[in-house]
């Protein structure tokens, strides 16, 4: 599981499997003060965030890598979007595991930002899969009535 720490409009987004992360303040220009399984810790950012939201932090003495996204980077993560180092393909994973009740593009197909591309009945709610970027869609792989995994390709964009 990760944890997202919000601020000045930037998100970090933090492996936290096997730590409970709580308040953090900064304390000087890169420097924060984080709690960490209970323990107040100082954090440094050294390096980055590069173009792809990669920082290198030193926590604890220890050098750490953490990724910093925007509000629209952490939605296409969580909405399984993602993109890859070279530009090329976006794909929309399956955001939870569920059945496809209707696939609502095809192949070739131009989409916007908003577009609704199918319907997932998850937990017994129909949901909505909307498509978080402008683009043509290269292959659908989702089928009307077939169950699927969270993680599973739905949708593959062209880049």
């Amino acid at each position: 599981m990760s944890k997202e720490i919000r601020f000045e409009n930037r998100i970090i987004v933090v492996d936290s499997e096997n730590h409970q992360l709580g308040e953090w303040t900064r304390t000087s220009e890169g420097c924060f003060s984080v709690l960490i399984d209970g323990k107040s810790l100082n954090v440094e950012a050294i390096e980055g965030p590069d173009e792809s939201g990669a920082m290198t932090v030193k926590v604890g003495g220890v050098l750490r890598e953490v990724t910093v996204l925007d509000e629209r980077a952490l939605l296409l993560d969580k909405m399984g979007m993602n993109t890859s180092d070279s530009g090329a393909d976006l794909q929309l994973c399956a955001p939870m595991p569920g059945k496809v009740l209707s696939v609502l593009v095809k192949a070739g197909q131009d989409v916007k930002v908003g577009d609704s591309l199918l319907i997932l009945e998850a937990m017994k709610m129909e949901n909505v899969i909307k498509s978080a970027v402008d683009g043509t869609i290269e292959d659908v792989n989702a089928k009307a009535g077939l169950a699927v995994e969270k993680g599973e390709l739905l949708v593959a964009f062209k880049g």
